[in-house]
């Protein structure tokens, strides 16, 4: 569905004068019964309004358009229920969904003619209630009325929503393209979670209930231990079968993902591989707010609060006289931890990065993943087996957000493969619910689930958050990405070792954006003095108020915030700007160094090397509602400005690379 939405609205960029009748179509659409609920009308209306702050589409005209969609839809809908009345039930597409009407007819006759304005923010009604008022006899007039009404609304509401988000693009900017694919990941990455796993559990159920009379016949056509086994976890008569044959689907699953996992990483084929290109594709996407988020989550998995949550867990059993759970209890943790550990050194598997110091410097599997999938994984079964069927569809989703929230945070900072994780989560599940079927074959009292449920998730919040204070600092910096730093002698710099160094800045979803137009060694406070000296300043900080000025229609350029750039995730070391003085009115020259990763060596003291770009933005009011930048792809005109600027750096020809006609190839070379 989003592979669909955003090629619609990539097409919508690309057409413009079609983007309005495919909004009109959509919003039209989604007030059909049944057919309207298929389509993502909203979503792509949402993504059309983003496009207004770009210019791609007109505000007014993809209001008027949406709002004569929206009513047009429910206008036809209104008439199909006033022409065929209760009939209309046995006419497709109703007929499909016999339940439908009856919620429709419930909600109108709850709210009456406000429905139809409710209805259309709603979208489980919305595509029912003009039926429905069509079918009781609502009066065209006062139908329309607050129809007409409704759906202006609706497209304007939509529509500034997805303004809003389209402008924060815009601020954004390059943090954008990262920060975006990363957040969009998250995002469906809990989505699955959230859905799947009641999905899961449901499908399982319905499959071990589906196949237990088949697999029972075949258990009770022999002798054998298995087969004894086996009609002992399905025997109806035992009020806990269903969770056993539930745990045995999981132990076989678990052991089957395990195996695989495994045989891929002794053959080296084909899961290594992958490895590789998770790993590099989330270093890629990183950036320090979620780093901040990301290292909290992976200490929740560390043994400083593993070990507590375990022992607290232990210590309400050996409470309730729960001792068979107590054992079965620190089978689980210390079973999987030490299994873990045995198969690192038995392997060898290097991690990513040197993160670690002795055995612990391998990786294969991981024990966050393990002992964290292990130990949530038999509370769930100390804690389902008494409580009711919400109850534990609440509970099993909590356990597998966390341990899908731990798991994933190990890839994203680098430290374990994602073979690693699977495996570790294949295991932690597979031995989990051996012990739970081990446990549940002979265990028959309780032991509190509530207060059990209420012990874990205090522990793990004080164990969480005392280690989360003490070591956050320190694992923040063994977590950091690494910047490698190349050494080069300065003569060689200044004789042709400049060329070396990257050509265009590359933005963070991977593309080339405008080339580094400067390059310079040594001291940035020195270039900085240097070029306010000669009229340029630096940019109006980022402050809530300064930020309020993109929303004005007449922002002056010098008054607004310069969009952050990043280049190959690093920001920008120093931004300075110009206004005036050759510059035209409506524009402001923008001057951005990072970071080369190059020092320079052979005089007193090491000089770094930055590179920068020097461009053009034009600032374009959007009225009534905004202001807006756009960079000039031109860039030679201000590099001869900054070159002004700067009368003792030379201009140096990277001949034979050229870029076309924005940049002559020329780069400004100096130092201080």
């Amino acid at each position: 569905m989003s592979f669909f939405v955003s090629n619609v609205i990539a097409f919508a960029t690309a057409h413009s004068v079609l983007a309005y009748g495919l909004a009109f179509l959509l919003a039209a659409v989604e007030a059909f019964p049944v057919i309207g609920a298929t389509v993502p009308g909203t979503a792509v209306i949402i993504g059309l309004g983003a496009l207004v702050p770009g210019g791609a589409l007109a505000l007014w005209p993809l209001v008027g358009a949406t709002a004569a969609g929206a009513a047009t839809g429910d206008g036809l809908s209104y008439l199909f229920g006033r022409r065929y009345k209760q009939h209309a039930m046995t006419l497709w597409p109703l007929r499909a969904r016999p339940g439908l009407l009856a919620s429709g007819e419930a909600f109108f006759a709850r709210h009456g003619s406000k429905a139809v304005l409710i209805s259309r923010f709603l979208p489980a009604v919305r595509a029912v209630i003009p039926l429905v008022a069509g079918i009781s006899g609502m009066s065209a007039i006062r139908f329309y009325a607050v129809d007409i009404c409704a759906g202006g609304l609706f497209a304007l509401s939509h529509i500034l929503f997805g303004m809003a988000i389209g402008a924060s693009l815009t601020v954004l900017h390059a943090i954008a393209g990262r920060l975006v694919i990363l957040v969009l990941l998250l995002a469906v990455s809990a989505g699955l979670v959230v859905w799947l796993t009641p999905w899961a559990v449901r499908r399982a159920i319905a499959l071990v209930a589906r196949l237990r009379g088949p697999v029972r016949q075949w258990a009770e056509a022999g002798d054998s231990w298995y087969r004894r086994l086996v009609r002992s976890l399905l025997d109806p008569e035992r009020p806990e079968a269903l969770g056993l044959a539930v745990l045995a689907f999981a132990l076989i699953g678990g052991l089957w993902l395990f195996l695989g996992v495994l045989q891929d990483i002794i053959a080296g084929d084909p899961l290594v591989r992958a490895d590789r290109a998770v790993f590099h594709l989330l270093q890629s996407l990183r950036v320090p707010v979620v780093d901040q988020m990301m290292v909290a989550i992976t200490e929740l998995g560390d043994a400083s609060v593993i070990v507590p949550v375990t022992l607290a867990v232990l210590a309400w059993l050996v409470w309730q006289r729960a001792w068979r759970a107590v054992i079965y209890g620190v089978a689980a943790v210390a079973g999987a931890s030490i299994f873990a550990v045995l198969l690192k050194a038995t392997l060898h598997q290097a991690r990513p990065g040197a993160l670690y110091q002795g055995w612990n410097a391998y990786s294969f599997p991981s024990s966050h993943s393990a002992a964290s999938t292990a130990l949530f994984g038999f509370l769930l079964v100390l804690i389902c087996r008494e409580v009711g069927a919400r109850t534990r569809a609440a509970v099993t989703l909590a356990a597998v957000s966390l341990v899908s929230a731990i798991a994933f945070s190990r890839l994203y900072l680098g430290a374990h493969w994602l073979s690693d994780v699977l495996a570790g989560l294949a295991f932690g599940t597979a031995w989990a619910a051996l012990l739970g079927i081990v446990y549940l074959q002979h265990t028959r009292r309780g032991m509190r689930a509530g207060g059990l449920a209420g012990i874990s998730l205090a522990a793990l919040l004080a164990a969480g958050s005392l280690h989360i204070a003490m070591a956050h600092a320190t694992d923040m910096r063994r977590y950091a990405v690494l910047q490698r730093v190349e050494h080069m002698a300065l003569t060689a710099w200044q004789n042709g070792g400049w060329a070396a160094l990257p050509v265009r800045r590359v933005d963070l979803s991977g593309d080339y954006e405008e080339p580094f137009t400067i390059q310079w060694a040594g001291s940035l406070a020195a270039l900085k003095a240097e070029l306010l000296a000669q009229g340029w300043r630096e940019p109006v900080p980022w402050t809530l108020r300064a930020s309020l000025e993109w929303l004005l229609p007449n922002a002056a350029p010098d008054a607004l915030p310069v969009l952050p750039h990043l280049d190959n995730g690093r920001p920008e070391a120093l931004v300075m700007i110009r206004t005036g003085d050759g510059v035209p009115p409506d524009q402001r020259l923008i001057l951005r160094l990072w970071p080369s990763g190059v020092v320079l060596t052979g005089n007193a003291a090491a000089q770094p090397v930055w590179i920068g770009t020097v461009a053009a933005e034009k600032v374009e009011h959007l009225k009534p509602l905004a202001t807006i930048v756009d960079e000039r792809q031109d860039v030679n005109a201000a590099l001869e400005i900054l070159k002004t600027a700067l009368p003792a750096a030379r201009l140096e020809d990277r001949e034979p690379v050229r870029a076309g006609q924005d940049w002559n190839g020329m780069v400004i070379v100096g130092q201080s």
